[in-house]
């Protein structure tokens, strides 16, 4: 999973919990952005952080993106869930998922990225007004 702000991952607590839940003998890895580490490393759903140095410049440097593209690929993966704000497409970090040979990648979006999300849940409608993630529609692409 990858939250790239403390308030992102504070929207995204909810449903660390139930992921846990679901899946309890699943390794839980979070990504986060080096200003989330703290409070990624105390919650006790999360096995694993893992920081990504480039979120503050994410996509402007290759280098950054192709060591992180490495860095994934050396976890072997089975699923990735990506948690971005309503108005941020989940597309660049599911490709980034998607070259590291991540399977199954889980996003929200509105619009179509091809086979980049191998799994996409459409937003409700409520996600725009209140900034909440929904309970929408999975459908797979």
């Amino acid at each position: 999973m990858q939250v790239s702000s403390q308030q992102d991952l504070m929207l995204t607590i909810t449903v660390l919990q139930q992921l846990r839940q679901l899946l309890p003998d699943a390794a839980i890895t979070l990504m986060v952005s080096p200003s989330g580490k703290e409070l990624g490393l105390q919650l006790p759903w999360i096995d694993d952080v893992l920081i990504y140095e480039g979120a503050d410049n994410k996509f402007r440097n290759s280098e950054c993106e192709l060591t992180l593209i490495a860095k994934l690929r050396q976890f072997a993966f089975d699923a990735s869930v990506i948690f971005t704000n309503p108005s941020e497409s989940p597309y660049p970090l599911a490709y980034i998922c998607y070259l590291a040979g991540i399977p199954i990648r889980i996003g929200q979006s509105q619009e179509f990225g091809g086979s980049v999300l191998s799994h996409c849940v459409k937003p409700t409608g409520n996600e725009k007004d209140t900034g909440t993630r929904g309970q929408g529609d999975t459908q797979k692409e």
